[in-house]
C-alpha cells in the first residue's frame, strides 16, 4: 500500500478487499455508473489480484483503479473512479500510476471517453482503437417480432457443453478469459443462449438484470441474421417497460442497425485504448460488446 499526503486529504492506496465491494458498489452508484453488484462480484471472484482502492484517513473509500490479468502479457483495466469532491487534486493520477505497476511489462487495455483519449496518453494510453457507443432504451416490438430462420438453431447454453462457448468467445476475444465468462454466463440470473450450426457454435448472447434496465453483454455472432435470431431470444427475456443496456462497437455497420431498428438512444462514446500494441478484433463478429470495463471486447 501506498500513503500519501496532499492539501485537504491525507489516503492510502491499498489492495481491493472482498469487503470493499459495498462501499465500490455505493461510490459507483452515486456517480450513476450502470455497474451492479454482480458485475463487481463476477470480477472480483475472477481475479481481485490486481484491483486498487483509494482510502481516506477516516477510512472512506474514495477511488478504485486496477487491472485484470488475461495471461502473461495481456491485462485490462476498468472502472477507473474518484470520488467527485477530491478530483484535480492528483489523487488519481496516482492510483493510476499505482495500477500501471501492478500491471507491470504486460500490455494494458482500457477505456476512455472518445473526446478525453489525450488525458491518458501520459499516463501511458497512447494507443487508440475502435470505437464503441453505449446504448439504451425499450427494444422494438416491430424489430424482434420477426425472428430469423435459417441452418442454425439457437439454444439455451445449458443445454451444450459450455466449454465450446468458451472456445468461440476466446477466438473473438482473442485471448482465453474461462473463467470470467463462467462467472458471467452461467451465473443464475444470466439468460444465456448459443446458436449452433452442425453442432458447431457460431454465435452467443448474454442477457442479465442490471441496476438500470437489463445489459446484452455480449452478443456475438458470424452473420448478421444469427446475430439478429439471438438479439431476438435474449429479448424476449427483457420485461415490459425495462430497457436494454447495448454497447456496439460503430466500425459493426450491421450492429448499428441494431441501434437505430431499436431507436436506441446513445449515452457514450467510447474508446479502446492501448499501452503498448493494438489488439486486431473482428469487429464484424461483435455486435454487442462483452463489457465496458476488464475487458478486450
Amino acid at each position: 500500500s501506498l500513503s500519501e499526503s496532499r492539501k485537504d486529504i491525507r489516503y492510502e492506496i491499498r489492495p481491493m478487499k472482498r469487503t470493499d465491494l459495498p462501499s465500490l458498489y455505493a461510490l459507483l452508484a452515486e456517480n450513476k455508473w450502470n455497474m451492479e453488484m454482480s458485475y463487481l462480484e463476477c470480477v472480483f471472484n475472477t481475479d481481485p489480484s490486481g484491483f486498487l482502492v483509494v482510502d481516506k484517513d477516516d477510512g472512506e473509500l474514495i477511488g478504485h483503479s486496477g487491472f485484470l490479468a488475461h495471461s502473461d502479457t495481456i491485462a485490462s483495466a476498468g472502472m477507473n473512479i474518484i470520488k467527485e469532491k477530491y478530483r484535480h487534486l492528483g489523487v488519481g493520477k496516482q492510483m493510476c500510476r499505482e495500477a500501471m505497476k501492478v500491471m507491470g511489462d504486460r500490455n494494458g487495455t482500457g477505456n476512455s471517453v472518445s473526446n478525453r483519449f489525450t488525458f491518458y496518453i501520459p499516463l501511458g494510453w497512447k494507443i487508440g482503437s475502435y470505437t464503441f457507443h453505449f446504448n439504451q432504451g425499450p427494444v422494438n416490438p416491430e424489430f424482434i417480432a420477426n425472428v430469423p430462420k435459417g441452418d442454425f438453431e439457437v439454444v439455451s447454453a445449458f443445454e451444450i457443453e459450455f466449454n465450446d462457448v468458451i472456445a468461440y468467445d476466446s477466438e473473438i476475444h482473442t485471448v482465453p478469459r474461462p473463467i470470467y465468462i463462467s462467472n458471467w454466463a452461467k451465473h443464475q440470473i444470466a439468460n444465456t443462449y448459443v446458436a449452433l450450426k452442425s453442432g458447431r457454435v457460431v454465435g452467443y448472447g448474454v442477457l442479465r438484470p442490471s441496476d438500470v434496465g437489463y445489459k446484452m453483454q455480449p452478443l456475438y455472432a458470424d452473420d448478421p441474421k444469427i446475430a439478429k435470431a439471438l438479439f431476438c431470444t435474449l429479448a424476449s427475456h427483457i420485461p415490459a417497460g425495462q430497457v436494454v443496456n447495448f454497447t456496439h462497437p460503430v466500425g459493426n455497420e450491421q450492429a448499428n442497425a441494431f441501434v437505430v431498428g431499436n431507436k436506441l438512444t446513445s449515452l457514450l462514446s467510447m474508446t479502446r485504448v492501448y499501452t503498448k500494441w493494438n489488439i486486431p478484433v473482428d469487429i464484424k463478429r461483435v455486435y454487442s460488446l462483452s463489457t465496458t470495463e476488464y475487458g478486450i471486447i
